[in-house]
C-alpha cells in the first residue's frame, strides 16, 4: 500500500534537533516500510519558522497532483484545513496539547483548527483514550475515531545496568512553565538525586528559576541522539511533571529503558500506577506534587530491587504496547480499512 505521509513544511523530516510530530512521522514511515508497505514522506521547509506551515500547506494540492496513493494521513490541522478545502479525503492524527489546555487567542485558533481537522477527517486517530474521550466531548459529528499511540524504537532505547548508580533522575522535553520543571527539581532537593534535563530552553528566565529550585540540576539544552540514549541507559528513574501532555514521547522512551517513571495526570494513560512508576493525585497542589514526588525518588533510590521490578515491567510494555512494529500494524489496518471504502484512493 502506498501511504502519503504528511509533513509540516515547519522542520526537516526526520528533524536535526526538536521536533515531535516531525520525527513521529519519520519513525513511523520507517516501520511502515518494514511492515511492507510504501510510505512517501511529503514535506517542504522554506525558513524554519512556525509560519512555513500555512505555505506548505496552500501548496500542498499541488505537489499530490503528481503522486499516486491509496491513503494520506496528516498531522497537523492547517494541513487538515487545506486538504478539506480542496476535497482531498484524509487521515488525520491529532497532536495537539490545546485540547486540554487553551489559553490566548493563538491557542484557542489552534483548537479551533484541531476541531475542524478531527470533523473533516475520513478517519480520525487519538493518541491516547483521554484525548479521545476528549475529542467525542467536545467534537459534534466526529468521524470515526480510533486510538493508536504514538511508538517507539525499543532497539535504541535500553538500560546499561553497570553504569546506574540510584542517584540520576532524568527530565526529556522543552523547557517551559507548562512543563513543571522547577517542581522536580525543587522534589530531588536535599535527596543526593542528579536532575538532568535534556531538551531546548528557548526562555533564559525560566532555566534560571529551574536551576534555583533544585540543589543538582543540569540543563543540557537539546543533545545528540547518541547522547539521548546514553542518558536514557544510564539514569535510575524519569521524572516527568508536566501539567499537560498528549502522548509523552519521553514517557514512553523512559519505559524502553527500563526506568521507573514519576508523573501526574497528564502521563496516566501511559504509566500503570505502582507497577511501572508512580502517578500523582490528580488534584494534588504544587506541594502535594513535590511531596509526592520526593517520597518516591527517596524510595527508588534506596531499593534497587524495586527499581528494576518497575523497569523491567516497564520495558514489557514498551515491547508489547508501544513498539513500532505495534503501532505500524494497527495503522496498517486502518489504512486498509480506509483505502476499502474508496475514499481517498488516487
Amino acid at each position: 500500500m502506498r501511504v502519503l505521509l504528511v509533513g509540516t513544511g515547519v522542520q526537516s523530516i526526520p528533524p536535526t534537533g526538536y521536533g515531535g510530530v516531525e520525527r513521529t512521522i519519520a519513525e513511523l514511515a520507517n516501520a511502515l516500510r518494514a511492515a511492507g508497505d510504501d510510505p512517501i514522506v511529503v514535506n517542504r521547509v522554506r525558513s524554519g519558522r512556525t509560519t512555513d506551515e500555512y505555505w506548505f500547506a496552500w501548496e500542498l494540492p499541488r505537489r499530490l497532483r503528481a503522486e499516486s496513493f491509496d491513503v494520506i494521513h496528516a498531522s497537523t490541522p492547517v494541513v487538515a484545513q487545506r486538504l478539506a478545502f480542496a476535497h482531498t479525503p484524509f487521515v488525520y492524527t491529532s497532536h495537539s496539547r490545546h485540547w486540554f489546555e487553551c489559553r490566548g487567542a493563538r491557542e484557542r485558533w489552534g483548537l479551533y483548527l484541531e476541531r475542524r481537522a478531527v470533523r473533516k477527517a475520513a478517519q480520525a486517530i487519538a493518541l491516547t483514550q483521554t484525548l479521545a474521550g476528549r475529542i467525542g466531548e467536545t467534537v459534534a459529528a466526529s468521524p470515526p475515531l480510533e486510538v493508536v499511540p504514538i511508538g517507539v524504537d525499543v532497539d535504541r532505547f535500553q538500560a546499561d545496568g553497570s553504569r546506574r548508580t540510584g542517584r540520576r533522575a532524568l527530565g526529556v522535553g522543552i523547557v517551559r512553565p507548562f512543563k513543571r520543571w522547577e517542581l522536580a527539581a525543587r522534589a530531588l532537593r536535599g535527596t543526593g538525586i542528579t536532575l538532568r534535563i535534556a531538551g531546548p530552553t528557548p526562555d533564559p528566565e525560566y532555566a534560571e528559576l529551574v536551576r534555583r529550585a533544585g540543589d543538582g540540576v543540569e540543563l543540557l539544552g537539546e543533545v545528540s541522539d547518541p547522547r539521548l540514549r546514553e542518558l536514557y541507559s544510564e539514569s535510575d528513574l524519569l521524572l516527568h511533571p508536566s501539567r499537560v501532555e498528549l502522548l509523552a514521547g519521553a514517557v514512553l522512551q523512559g519505559l524502553s529503558a527500563s526506568l521507573p517513571v514519576l508523573g501526574a495526570r497528564p502521563v496516566a494513560d501511559l504509566v500503570d500506577d505502582g507497577v511501572t512508576g508512580a502517578i500523582a493525585p490528580a488534584d494534588a497542589t504544587a506541594e502535594e506534587l513535590t511531596q509526592f514526588w520526593n517520597r518516591w525518588a527517596l524510595r527508588l533510590r534506596d531499593d534497587e530491587g524495586l527499581r528494576r521490578l518497575m523497569g523491567d515491567a516497564g520495558r514489557r510494555v514498551a515491547e508489547t504496547r508501544y513498539s513500532w512494529a505495534a503501532v505500524a500494524a494497527a495503522h496498517q489496518r486502518i489504512y486498509r480499512r480506509v483505502a476499502r471504502a474508496g475514499v481517498t484512493r488516487r
